[in-house]
C-alpha cells in the first residue's frame, strides 16, 4: 500500500507539572511522538455481526503508517490531508485501536490505527 494520503503527527498527553508532583494540579501538555506519511484504509461504521456483551467502539477513520511500536492507544493524531496542499485542513483524532504487524503482501511492517474524532 502506498502511504500518500497525507502527513500525520502523533501526540501523547503529558503532565507539564511533572509526574508525581505532590499537591500540584496536572497541566495538560502534548509531546510529539511520531510524524510521517499515512494511507487511508477502508472501514465499516458498524459491525456485520454484533454480539451480545461486546463493547462497541466508534470508528471515524482508519489509517496505515510504517510500523512504529511507540504509537499507542489513546494517543492523539492530527491528520493533514494531502489532497489540496493549498488549503490543508487538520482534524484531531484519538487512537482507539492499534495493530502492529506485516503488510498484506508481507513486504513491510506496518501499524494500522483506528481513530475517533477528538475534542480537547
Amino acid at each position: 500500500m502506498i502511504l500518500d494520503s497525507g502527513i500525520m503527527t502523533v501526540f501523547r498527553e503529558t503532565d507539564a507539572n511533572g509526574t508525581g508532583a505532590a499537591g500540584k494540579v496536572p497541566v495538560k501538555a502534548y509531546a510529539n511522538v511520531y510524524t510521517g506519511w499515512y494511507g487511508e484504509l477502508a472501514f465499516e461504521t458498524s459491525p456485520a455481526y454484533p454480539t451480545e456483551g461486546r463493547r462497541e467502539k466508534k470508528t471515524d477513520a482508519r489509517i496505515r503508517i510504517l510500523q512504529n511500536r511507540n504509537v499507542k492507544q489513546n494517543d492523539i493524531v492530527v491528520l493533514e490531508m494531502a489532497a489540496s496542499w493549498s488549503q490543508r485542513t487538520t482534524q484531531p483524532y484519538k487512537i482507539t485501536r492499534v495493530y502492529h504487524g506485516p503488510d498484506d503482501t508481507g513486504a513491510a511492517q506496518i501499524s494500522d490505527l483506528s481513530l475517533e474524532v477528538y475534542t480537547p
